[in-house]
């Protein structure tokens, strides 16, 4: 104890001196609301450095029992360091749910719903972008595509609408948060939720149109549209190139495409095998599954396909020549279209179709609770730029896990939807008054197990000494 009755513990500095206590760091207890501020207070001090940078800083003035475990206790609060260190919440459930393993066993009954685009075209003379609505089966694997001529609802609603008159009305239709896609979803609900709609529904046997949107920042809950839409564009960019194609023969040019891509294999049929014959069963292709058989599609139109063996004369006949011209903007991105798909779509079907390291690891799940200040994860944004904001609604899976969150934004006052796996938790409303009572539940969290034979024999022994 020193002039100032400070406790103090002995140095292992050479230089000391037994008049002095220069070289005497300061005892702190681990527990005492003091000793926090003092770590907060060098934290600030050297720039919110790290555990060991402060260690060698610290231990020259003040000494605390169990050094290492209280400074970083202290650090991890630190709203600064989390927006820079903290992780985004993780998940033990996988992207799958009920409804991707055991869809029913109808064509587009269960269907995801996307938009990629734009292309150009020519519409009435003028050049203008189209958008193309990908509808893809969650049981036969199948797309079906529906040229738009923006990303209104309007033209969301009579895609739609083209769609369910080929293949019925679906029963539930998965999305994005896509504006146009939303607001399209709200109409049909509303439209179809009178007793006259509920009441035809019942008598023919089917369920009402229900419409579901998984939030942003987990692109696993949307990967079957985007591996058909990533399909679909690599078929059309690679054929269309810079080329712009009339408005009829680009609808041409997008039914072949859904035709080539529904005849993809997706699975083989079970053959038998003797011992003699070694031979790979057939495959089994969305196309199969939707009309029972293979179609037999062939040219039916004679100047789209030329011949490369004939040498045809253009200027021989001026009606002749028209017409060639007419189909060899259109028969020139027909013949890319198919080449594309015999030399390479074909054969990258495998790597497609990689799988993730780790996937099924099991992974800590930190509780996100209503009332949590969160940073909203946004890509190519440095952290310190991260938006800030508050939960308001939360969604819990089959293991009782925080999957989907409704954030109240501070900067916008918006209410957004985001998936936990985008999200990093930063401050939590379910705090106590006092930081000693913190601290005294962090210490007895530590001790859950039981104590050894001899320390409980070496405690009581310590007690007994201090009372005699």
């Amino acid at each position: 104890m020193d002039d100032h009755g400070l406790l103090r513990i002995r140095s292992k500095m050479p230089k000391w001196r037994k008049d002095t206590f220069v070289n005497f760091p300061i005892l702190l207890h681990k527990h005492s609301k003091l000793t926090r501020l003092v770590i907060k207070d060098f934290h600030e001090k050297f720039s919110h450095a790290g555990v060991y940078s402060l260690l060698s800083e610290m231990r020259k003035k003040f000494w605390i029992p169990h050094y290492f475990s209280v400074v970083k206790r202290v650090i991890k609060e630190c709203v600064i360091c989390k927006r820079f260190k903290e992780r985004t919440v993780k998940v033990n459930q996988s992207a799958y749910r009920d409804f991707r393993i055991d869809p029913p066993s109808i064509p587009f009954r269960y269907i995801f719903i996307d938009h990629f685009g734009p292309y150009n075209v020519k519409l009435n003379g003028k050049k203008s972008k189209v958008w193309v609505l990908c509808l893809t089966c969650l049981w036969s694997r199948s797309i079906n595509l529906k040229i738009c001529l923006d990303l209104t609802t309007k033209e969301f609603l009579r895609a739609f609408q083209m769609h369910s008159y080929q293949y019925g009305i679906p029963q539930l239709v998965l999305s994005d948060l896509g504006s146009q896609l939303v607001a399209g979803a709200n109409v049909v609900t509303n439209f179809l939720g009178d007793p006259e709609s509920q009441a035809y529904f019942e008598e023919n046997g089917v369920k009402s149109i229900k419409f579901q949107q998984y939030p942003k920042g987990c692109n696993k809950l949307g990967g079957l549209v985007e591996t058909c839409v990533k399909m679909s564009k690599r078929l059309i960019y690679g054929a269309l190139r810079n080329n712009v194609l009339d408005f009829r023969d680009f609808e041409f040019f997008v039914e072949q495409t859904v035709h080539l891509v529904n005849r993809r294999p997706i699975a083989f049929k079970e053959g038998l095998r003797d011992s003699i014959t070694d031979e790979v069963p057939d495959a089994i292709t969305p196309e199969i599954l939707i009309h029972g058989h293979e179609l037999l599609s062939i040219n039916i139109i004679p100047d789209l396909q030329g011949n490369p063996d004939e040498d045809l004369n253009w200027t021989a006949d001026d009606h002749v020549s028209k017409v060639l011209d007419k189909y060899q903007k259109l028969r020139n991105v027909r013949s890319r279209l198919i080449n594309i798909y015999n030399s390479e779509f074909i054969a990258h079907l495998v790597s497609q179709a990689t799988d993730e390291k780790s996937r099924y690891k099991p992974v800590t799940h930190k509780r996100i609770q209503i009332g949590d200040i969160v940073l909203l994860k946004e890509p190519h944004m440095k952290p310190s730029n991260y938006p800030m904001g508050i939960v308001k609604k939360v969604k819990l899976n089959d293991l009782d896990e925080v999957t989907d969150i409704e954030v109240f934004k501070g900067a916008s006052r918006e209410t957004v939807r985001r998936h936990v796996t985008s999200v990093i938790p930063l401050l939590s409303p379910v705090t106590n008054d006092s930081e000693e009572k913190v601290d005294i539940k962090e210490d007895s969290s530590t001790h859950q197990r039981k104590k050894r034979e001899a320390a409980v024999i070496s405690e009581a022994r310590t007690r007994d000494m201090l009372r005699n």
